[in-house]
């Protein structure tokens, strides 16, 4: 069975529309567990202000699965990802670091990556080995 990692997007979506978590939840059932990036759970949990909801969070997103930590091998992809790409002037901020890093690590781990960014993770298959990118359907 094929595995994925969902994208913080989707997450943050699941959490604030009601109809999209349904539907999740449903995919989740049918092709889960998902596997939860560390880098993933660490973007959701900067955005959460506050902090006594940090392990609750964390232990519903890995509910049945586990935390995937990237290795030295996906920052030098995502690193060279990125260079190739143009370096410092692609960056914008940590957030695109993120992306190129859960771009080398759903490659070398063969997961399917669910997002709603799919123009970032396009640019960074041309660099990447990412198998796929799935958006997930409203």
């Amino acid at each position: 069975m094929p595995e994925y990692i969902a994208d913080t997007n989707v997450y943050i979506m699941a959490a604030s529309d009601r109809e999209f978590r349904d539907r999740f939840e449903a995919f989740i059932r049918d092709h889960g567990p998902l596997l939860v990036s560390a880098v993933v759970a660490a973007e959701y949990l900067i955005g959460i202000a506050d902090a006594s909801k940090h392990m609750p969070i964390v232990d519903a997103m890995r509910a049945g699965t586990e935390v995937v930590a990237p290795t030295t091998e996906d920052w030098y992809e995502a690193g060279s990802a990125i260079s190739r790409l143009g370096g410092r002037t692609v960056t914008r901020g940590r957030s695109f670091w993120n992306d190129a890093l859960l771009a080398a690590q759903c490659a070398r781990l063969h997961a399917t990556l669910i997002t709603w960014n799919g123009r970032d993770f396009a640019r960074l298959r041309q660099h990447t080995r990412v198998r796929a990118i799935a958006p997930f359907p409203r």
